[in-house]
């Protein structure tokens, strides 16, 4: 099973330390912050690479691993542009950089794929949220261990 919360905390506390600005996750239940922000989420759903899953036995489990691939959306709110381009390209350069080996090392994720940042407004009603961001695609084991289970008889039947 993924570690998804540890993924999103480590990339949270990277990023708010690398931009020097709040992380929070987007549609989160807190209040929205002050000034400049970063928002993230998974926005793709998990899938699989081709094939099929490598199946082990160690001793008495059955362990199923296969490669997967997730993506993560992150967003730069503010209501200056210079400000929402330098946050956006500033945490972009950190999956690029320190965040890239972070990860690899720490919780065996990968990064794969850093997307361009991009102009991402939208309106609300009659209001503007100014925002630019970019997606991220990464790459880790989905790794899955269940009881061995034995045939210890069976009937054979002659036909």
């Amino acid at each position: 099973m993924l570690a998804l919360e540890n993924i999103r905390t480590l990339i949270i506390a990277g990023l708010s330390a690398h931009v020097g600005q709040e992380v929070v996750v987007t549609n989160g239940t807190g209040d929205k912050p002050e000034g400049a922000w970063i928002t993230c989420d998974f926005s793709d759903v998990f899938h699989s690479s081709r094939g099929f899953p490598v199946v082990m036995q160690l001793g008495d489990k059955l362990v199923k691993s296969e490669t997967v691939h997730f993506t993560m959306t992150y967003l730069s709110f503010d209501d200056d542009n210079v400000v929402r381009l330098q946050n956006a390209w500033t945490a972009r350069d950190w999956f690029k950089s320190k965040g890239h080996a972070e990860l690899k090392e720490k919780i065996n994720v990968v990064v794969a794929k850093v997307e361009s940042v991009t102009n991402r407004d939208i309106q609300n009603g009659t209001v503007w949220e100014r925002r630019q961001g970019f997606d991220v695609e990464f790459r880790t084991l989905d790794i899955l261990e269940s009881d061995l289970e034995w045939i210890e008889q069976t009937k054979i039947q002659r036909s």
